[in-house]
C-alpha cells in the first residue's frame, strides 16, 4: 500500500523506528528502554551515586508504540498501544 509506505517514511524521518510490518499494517516505536542492568552495576560501583540518574531516566524515559492500519477505503487508522 502506497499511503501506508508514506505515513511510515514520514514517521521515520521524525524519529519513529519500524518495529514490525505487514502489508497492510506497521507498528512503530519512539524511544529506548531503560537498560536496568547496565544502571545497577553502575549504581553499585559508584557507591549508589549512579542512582539518583537511574531513577530519573526510568521516571521520564517512555517508550511510544503506534499500530498505522489501512481501511477498506484507503485510509489509515493510527492506534496507540502500550
Amino acid at each position: 500500500m502506497l499511503i501506508l509506505d508514506w505515513v511510515v517514511s514520514r514517521r521515520i524521518a521524525s524519529g519513529w523506528r519500524v518495529e514490525s510490518r505487514s502489508g497492510s499494517q506497521a507498528v512503530l516505536v519512539r524511544g529506548q528502554p531503560v537498560n536496568h542492568v547496565l544502571h545497577a552495576i553502575l549504581t553499585v560501583f559508584s557507591c549508589l551515586l549512579r542512582g539518583i540518574v537511574w531513577a530519573g531516566l526510568a521516571l521520564v524515559n517512555r517508550v511510544e508504540r503506534v499500530a498505522l492500519t489501512v481501511d477498506a477505503q484507503g485510509h489509515i487508522v493510527s492506534v496507540s498501544a502500550p
